[in-house]
């Protein structure tokens, strides 16, 4: 199957959950039926407060702080997309830890996952700079559509290789970007801190 085809009416077969703090992780990996949100899009700024409780949720100790996604959005909306699906039904839908405002509006649609990329200047290369699904909603195959979109909007905008890191020991995260054509290009030791060495993965797309 091409990997940036929509695999919605199949099944999804993830079965490793990756390590907390792993900021490039799909999420817990098993065989399920997919379970079709409303829609992947692009981010809005009306969506900021939903996206802060979501990347606490998946992130947890490494999410980040407000004013660092605030500015995410602001320099890469474009590349920011959102995958939504339906919300809590009444008071309380909030999860747990959510402050006013953070969580849908009673009845309405909820932020499940993001990608985030960045584009290096010049346009030909661009980063994966975050990917995440919230934990109730792993299994389904979600993680898989949001890069699957986030790489086909790299294409569309004329980016010629897109790269990304991963913990060496995040085997489902690994898995996941081979499936979509990503190889290893280097180990690099200490590159977010000391003791936090990672993968860098390339993927060509042109």
């Amino acid at each position: 199957m091409n990997p940036l085809s929509d695999d919605r009416n199949h099944r999804s077969c993830r079965t490793a959950a990756p390590r907390t703090g792993e900021r490039y992780a799909p999420g817990v990996r098993e065989c399920r039926d997919i379970r079709p949100a409303r829609e992947v899009r692009e981010v809005s700024e009306g969506d900021l407060p939903q996206l802060l409780r979501l990347d606490r949720a998946v992130f947890q100790g490494a999410a980040y702080p407000f004013f660092v996604m605030r500015q995410l959005f602001d320099v890469h909306r474009e590349h920011l997309l959102v995958l939504e699906g339906p919300g809590g039904t009444g008071p309380g839908a909030e999860g747990p830890g959510e402050g006013p405002g953070e969580g849908p509006a009673s009845g309405g649609p909820r932020l499940l996952g993001y990608v985030l990329a960045g584009v290096v200047p010049g346009g030909k290369d661009a980063w994966i700079l975050g990917l995440g699904v919230e934990p109730a909603e792993r299994g389904h195959g979600h993680g898989r559509r949001l890069l699957r979109a986030g790489l086909a909007r790299l294409t569309d905008h004329g980016v010629g290789e897109v790269r990304l890191s991963v913990e060496p020991a995040n085997h489902a995260a690994i898995r996941l970007y081979r499936s979509f054509g990503f190889i290893e290009a280097g180990r690099r030791d200490d590159y977010f801190g000391p003791h936090e060495d990672r993968l860098i993965m390339s993927l060509l797309l042109r």
